[in-house]
């Protein structure tokens, strides 16, 4: 199982996204995916797009609208 989405280039609304850089705890210690995730946000946020990367990982193929798009799993 991956603990986080390293990282995110080209990828809609993720232009060098770094997970260890953005996604902090309230102790500011670096977050990691757990058993039961809830990503909420508003419109336009990337929630979407998160769940294209996903769909990526169980087809094998990257989204027809972003064939340059990057990212890697921890």
């Amino acid at each position: 199982m991956f603990t986080k989405i390293k990282k995110i280039d080209n990828y809609a609304v993720f232009e060098n996204f770094d997970w260890d850089a953005t996604v902090r705890d309230k102790g500011n210690n670096i977050a990691e995916f757990k058993e039961l995730n809830i990503i909420y946000g508003r419109n336009y946020s990337g929630k979407t797009t998160l769940s294209r990367i996903f769909r990526s990982l169980e087809k094998g193929q990257l989204h027809e609208k972003y064939p340059d798009a990057t990212f890697e799993f921890d």
